[in-house]
């Protein structure tokens, strides 16, 4: 009896894609699946409100498209009103109809997370065969990037889902480029260069006209999309030697869809509308070269060695750290271009660290957040695709020429249980990174717990003062008033903590009289550590009050009592309607109380 090869082969790679699907999705589902848990943290509760809000039109989809951190979610006394406008109506229109459907549903919402970033990684190991690596290979750097400990933000924080989807429609079009193209897993001009070479098949349109597509709803996402033209420029120019007429219309088309984004990006956002310091350095300032260039580098540790990357003090730290800092990431700069080297016929030489340098640098001048790396990350897992193959069967495999021999099954075996034990590490660490968010949700929800605990004692338009109110509880307002459903409170807040997740140290509340009280912290100092670092960003001074000088905010005035030379030991507030007058409330923060409700 003889057998079907077609259908053999068919039947093999069917098998082998319905295992990696469920290795990946087996692997999401036990390290990520943990966010269907959580509700709304931060960001989300206004995207929610804003999306909620907003009609369907591409005005107002922009319009949703914003981070009011000051002034209208909470007002602080020594700031203007300070917002962020993005230009990403598709991601929010992906999330809002995500919203609708499931009846304004949080758990939906992580439900949606899990399944753009099971797809990118899909996508993601869908390119590494097509580049031409191994199985094996582009199992393992696909199934370690689907629990990346630095993915975790992104994964679990409905506020990135913009990268999940950018990401998605990035590898999309570049599935689609490469039909059109012909992408091989080796140089274009192999097949030129002999004898027997059949020419090339014609493009098929199709596929560009998809590129563009595909990169015109990246654009809508996520700013740093439009990358990857220069991206498949750097692919095309190290990897063929050869220039034809079509080169010209490709590019010339994602030039002409990235400069129609421009415009329209523009006209709705009234200009570049980049934001300033702390979210942004600007390239004007003296230190924007140093800190473009350290972020690079923390970056590359946190795709490289999975280093925490903590928003506004972590690159601080490896400053303080610049014996091992530097030499760290010189290292892994120097492997990543030791291996492109080595592989460099092969299209994925030039495509991985591409893909990690271009499209890592638009975001380096914003402040350092772990939802950057996703995007770059994709590079990260198709340099290591070129590792293990490198490891598992020598130089030339890399290159995509046939081994002279089969690779040693020791050889192999030693690779394949360095990659398991790298997937261990990976999902331990994976896991108590994840404590991180639920530390910080927990604290979220408590300062709200304490406020909502009193809220027959709220009402519509009541003002709320907050002292010691910790960063992570910036957007305890939006959060009380949907779980109480008041409406238009007010929400001031008169002293945040120095520590990220609340107060480690005594402080002392005294009232001098009806209007008036005075605060004072022990140890720790107001307006320090990594509040303390954005204040004086956004200001450029240490403190943001002198003495002697009062500030009038509203029906407020504070005066500064007691100061080190760049943080505040006590402040004394003046309340032109007191706390306790009807309508009226002021809550405290302390090493046992999140919120707890004072009454005179």
């Amino acid at each position: 009896m003889t057998t079907n090869a077609p259908l053999s082969r068919r039947l093999r790679r069917l098998s082998a894609a319905a295992f990696a699907l469920a290795v990946i999705v087996t692997l999401i589902a036990t390290l990520h699946g943990r966010s269907l848990e959580y509700g709304l943290f931060m960001d989300d509760h206004a995207h929610a409100r804003q999306l909620r809000e907003s009609g369907w039109s591409l005005r107002e989809l922009v319009d949703a498209c914003r981070l009011d951190l000051f002034g209208k979610i909470l007002e602080v006394w020594w700031q203007r009103d300070f917002s962020i406008r993005f230009f990403r109506p598709v991601a929010f229109a992906c999330m809002k109809v995500v919203y609708v459907l499931s009846g304004w549903s949080a758990v939906a919402q992580h439900v949606a997370s899990l399944v753009w970033h099971a797809t990118a990684v899909l996508l993601l190991m869908r390119l590494l065969r097509r580049l031409g690596y191994g199985y094996l290979a582009s199992l393992s750097a696909a199934a370690l990037f689907a629990i990346h400990p630095g993915q975790i933000a992104t994964v679990q924080w409905i506020a990135s889902q913009s990268e999940l989807i950018v990401s998605t429609l990035l590898l999309a079009a570049v599935h689609c480029f490469a039909n059109f193209r012909g992408w091989p897993g080796r140089r274009w001009s192999d097949a030129a260069d002999r004898a027997d070479a059949r020419p090339a098949p014609p493009p098929h349109w199709g596929w560009l006209a998809a590129t563009a597509a595909l990169y015109g709803l990246a654009l809508g996402c996520r700013e740093n999309a439009i990358m990857l033209p220069f991206v498949l420029l750097a692919v095309e120019t190290v990897c063929t030697n050869r220039f034809r007429p079509r080169n010209l219309l490709a590019y010339g088309l994602l030039a002409a869809v990235a400069l129609g984004y421009v415009a329209v990006r523009s006209a709705y956002l009234g200009g570049a509308a980049l934001p300033g310091r702390p979210y942004v350095v600007p390239p004007t300032e003296p230190d924007f070269v140093p800190y473009v260039f350290d972020k690079f580098c923390y970056y590359l540790l946190g795709e490289f060695v999975c280093a925490p990357l903590v928003p506004i003090t972590g690159l601080n730290y490896c400053r303080e750290n610049a014996w091992l800092f530097y030499p760290a990431t010189g290292i892994i700069a120097v492997l990543m271009l030791w291996i492109a080297l080595r592989a460099r016929p092969r299209v994925g030489a030039v495509l991985g660290p591409a893909w990690v340098s271009l499209f890592m640098l638009p975001v380096l001048p914003a402040f350092e957040s772990p939802h950057h790396l996703y995007l770059p990350g994709l590079g990260w897992a198709i340099v290591f695709a070129q590792l293990v193959t490198l490891a598992a069967h020598g130089r030339n495999a890399l290159r995509g020429a046939a081994p002279g021999r089969p690779p040693g099954t020791v050889r192999v075996a030693i690779v394949t249980l360095v990659v398991a034990a790298l997937g261990v590490g990976f999902g331990a660490g994976t896991h108590f990174f994840s404590l991180t968010v639920d530390t910080a949700q927990d604290v979220e929800d408590r300062v709200a717990d304490e406020v909502v605990a009193v809220a027959s004692e709220l009402h519509d338009g009541d003002t709320l003062y907050f002292a010691n109110l910790p960063l992570i509880a910036h957007y305890v307002r939006l959060i009380v008033e949907d779980r109480t459903g008041l409406k238009n409170l007010h929400a001031v807040a008169l002293t945040w903590s120095p520590r990220l997740l609340g107060m480690q140290t005594p402080a002392e509340l005294r009232w001098v009289d009806e209007r008036t009280i005075d605060v004072e912290i022990a140890s720790d100092r107001y307006f320090d550590g990594a509040f303390g670092k954005m204040v004086r960003d956004a200001t450029h001074r240490p403190i943001p009050i002198d003495r002697g000088k009062p500030i009038v905010h509203g029906g407020l005035t504070v005066e500064l009592l007691d100061a080190d030379p760049d943080a505040v030991r006590a402040l004394r507030f003046r309340f032109d309607r007191p706390p306790g007058e009807s309508g009226v409330h002021l809550f405290w923060g302390s090493r046992t109380r999140w919120a707890y409700h004072i009454r005179r």
